[in-house]
This record gives C-alpha cells, structure tokens and sequence, in this order.
C-alpha cells in the first residue's frame, strides 16, 4: 500500500495538474484573454519566419518603440519572397514585419476592429526588399503597398484579394528626412482600401492573433485612409527598408511618425 506520504504527493499532483488544466482552458477560450493568448501564439510564429527572414539574412532589421504609439507590442514577420517576385514580375526577397493597434483592456480583439478607436483599420511596420539593384521608384513603392494591402493584410482577414480594394487617392512626396543614422525619402498618399471589421463567421486561424472581431452589420467597408512610407537603400546588399504607417487620419499618422517610426533603430549584426 502506498505510504502517507506518497498519497499527499499523488493529491498534490494531481490538484497541481487540474490547475493548470484550468489555466490552459481559460487562456484558450476565455475572450478576456485574447491578448495574452495572440502574444504566446505569435511569439512561436515570429520565432519560425524571422529566422527564415531577409532581415535576418541580411543581417539587419528595424527596432520600433511599438507601446509608445499604443500599439501590439510586437512586430511579426512574414516572408513573401515567390509572391512577391511575381507581383514585380523580377526575382526578388521580400519579408513584413507589422504591427497594429494593440488589446484595449480585457477585450476579446485588437481595436484593428473597432470604428471608434483611433487605431481603427491601422498598421505600422516595415519592408525589406532586396532584388532590383537599386532604390525604389515611386511607382514601385505603391506597388509594395498595395501588394501587402491586398494579397497580405486583408485576406489575413478573411477577406479574399480579389475583392480587395486599394486605389491611391492623392500622392505627395519625395521629401528627405533624416533618422535612425540615415536618410529616407519619405512618400504620402491617401488611399481608398477596405477597413477590417466583420461579423466573424467559424473559428478563423486568424482569431488567435487580432481576436475575435465584434459582430457588425459592416462587412470589409470601403474607407479612405492616410498612409506614409519612409524608405532608405542600403546599397552593399542592394537592400531596401520601407517603414510604413497606414492609419484613418493624417494626425494618427503623424503621431505615430513621431512616437514610433521616426524613433525607429536599424540594428545591424
């Protein structure tokens, strides 16, 4: 027969146990969680495409200060290399890092989704882009917009890229602006694209990272948005760093130009 002290130890684990089923079951179902949840989940995600990235390769990528701007308090990578190269039509390397705005306390999504927020519908991170042997035109910085906006963020979303809209509105730019040790050339533009909210439908693998959008009678409106790019080329490995900001009004832009972007760091190995 199993002694006293063996029964205290078979209880304890066996109470220890149940406790953190409890806690695993919360942290998967339970929508006050939704933000930890995307972090733990997200965590493991940046960790596969960055080690596979063109910033890691290239063995430099950009730092931002993410909470300053109220933003998720990560960027996550995504690499695109073959779509890419299609969408230029030239042999390219492309990865993503983004951000958007972050949980607003004990809600069950990103305020991505939410009408009201200032972060409503918005992004923040940077492109690499490596493969053309020289800085990109003007023509070719919307196209990298528009690729990550249509083939990338939106079906992300649930919204598939052939009935995705992105249409450049207005156009300004080419003005210099120095930061992070370099210049940049900085592009403006007012878009016509889809916002993000939608009723949600079953689980979506998205779910994890935005949580679970509120239901809505709007279905992927269409809506006007502000965006700016500042991009810099890096000549030696024919690299080019695009840090982008897309968000519902000029002044959000700014203010994240200012809180965040423009306080970015290149941080070279």
């Amino acid at each position: 027969m199993p002694s006293g002290t063996d029964s205290r130890w078979r209880r304890r684990r066996s109470v220890g146990l149940l406790l953190v089923l409890i806690v695993l079951i919360n942290l998967a179902v339970n929508p006050w969680l939704a933000r930890y949840r995307s972090l733990i989940v997200m965590s493991g995600y940046d960790w596969w495409f960055e080690r596979k990235s063109l910033a890691h390769d290239a063995g430099v990528h950009v730092s931002m200060p993410l909470a300053d701007g109220g933003l998720y308090p990560r960027l996550i990578t995504y690499n695109s290399d073959a779509a890419m190269s299609g969408w230029l039509d030239a042999p390219v390397r492309f990865t993503v890092d983004f951000s958007f705005g972050d949980f607003a306390p004990w809600q069950g999504h990103s305020v991505i989704f939410d009408p009201a927020d200032e972060l409503y519908g918005s992004y923040v991170g940077a492109y690499y882009l490596q493969g053309l042997a020289g800085p990109l035109t003007t023509r070719q910085v919307e196209l990298v917009a528009e690729f990550d906006q249509r083939v990338l963020a939106l079906p992300a979303l649930g919204l598939a890229a052939a009935d995705a809209e992105f249409e450049v509105l207005a156009r300004s730019g080419g003005q210099s602006v120095a930061f992070a040790g370099r210049q940049w050339v900085s592009h403006e533009a007012r878009l016509r694209t889809n916002c993000p909210d939608h009723s949600p439908g079953g689980f979506s693998v998205t779910d994890l990272q935005f949580g679970r959008p509120p239901a809505t009678a709007a279905h992927y409106p269409s809506c006007e948005m502000a965006a700016r790019i500042d991009v810099t080329y890096l000549p030696e490995p024919d690299l080019t760093i695009g840090l982008f900001i897309m968000a519902a009004s000029t002044e959000t832009v700014d203010r994240l130009s200012d809180q965040v972007v423009r306080r970015a760091e290149l941080v070279e190995r």
